[in-house]
């Protein structure tokens, strides 16, 4: 294993209560190649700081939700303080993983302005010189170099940000939302909040929110509820269904519920319009 790693205090990688005092600190970074053991972390308790993970090269084993996950290079992986942490590399697919540590009262509000989230973040290629420079910074400690590297740091939280913005930008292949809208449109029954949507694309559900209805116009809620009354309509013209049978069908647990939201969308209740179907369809022909 050969492992690089720079401190921005001489004491190394311990963290202090004055540290989380301060706006934004890097404790640490560091770079390790696993080319002939294999390694593992569990940390129930996890750390006091938060820690971003990188996959440079080779993959990484994660135990993430409860599930195991193998990240390919160029994923990145955030950890919260006294999050669970719970991961291992292999020798024999040589990974080389870099790490950074941070703490500070805006780390929250940072990690919200740029949509990075807990878990998986996402995935960047080219973030090895970014990271080498950090370690740099830490290893020399020049004048000034904790500024250089807030500054290296807060760069880093910009890239991956204007990296998920092209995922979903980008009109050269199927993004993350469209991939969900294809996944709604096929189960909408199932039971869906915003933030099952939001972990699907792995975005924090206040970024997610924001970018779907940039991207369709309504809340991801509100684009669920058309998709199940669209069904729900088509289901009483052409199915001899109870309202509570249709209800269940489309997803809604309580028939109450989706006779309001049913009302609010078509005007009248499905009792009404199940009663109007023939002049329903006549109007449709």
């Amino acid at each position: 294993m050969i492992r690089v790693a720079g401190h921005t205090r001489s004491t190394g990688s311990r963290v202090f209560p004055e540290d989380a005092a301060r706006e934004l600190f890097v404790n640490c970074c560091g770079y390790q190649h696993f080319m002939t053991k294999d390694f593992s972390i569990q940390r129930p308790g996890g750390r006091p700081d938060y820690q971003i993970l990188y996959v440079s090269k080779g993959c990484g084993h994660y135990c993430l939700g409860g599930q195991w996950t193998v990240m390919p290079a160029g994923s990145i992986i955030l950890y919260c303080p006294l999050e669970p942490q719970i991961y291992q590399y292999f020798a024999r697919e040589s990974p080389e993983i870099y790490w950074i540590h941070f703490l500070g009262t805006q780390s929250d509000g940072l990690l919200e302005r740029y949509g990075i989230r807990s878990g998986f973040v996402g995935q960047h290629q080219h973030l090895k010189q970014l990271f080498d420079e950090i370690i740099l910074e830490c290893q020399l400690r020049k004048p000034c170099f904790q500024e250089v590297v807030t500054a290296d740091f807060h760069k880093l939280l910009a890239l991956l940000h204007r990296h998920s913005l092209s995922l979903h930008t980008s009109r050269e292949g199927v993004t993350l939302i469209e991939k969900l809208i294809a996944r709604l449109n096929r189960r909408y029954m199932d039971s869906w909040s915003v933030q099952d949507m939001a972990d699907y694309c792995h975005l924090s559900a206040d970024y997610f929110s924001h970018r779907f209805k940039e991207f369709t116009g309504v809340s991801p809620i509100q684009f669920l509820n058309n998709l199940r009354i669209e069904r729900a309509k088509e289901l009483l013209l052409a199915e001899h269904l109870s309202v509570s049978e249709v209800a269940e069908v489309v997803g809604y647990k309580d028939p109450l519920y989706f006779s309001k939201v049913f009302k609010k969308a078509t005007g009248m209740s499905p009792k009404q319009f199940h009663g109007n179907r023939w002049l329903i369809d006549e109007a449709s022909l």
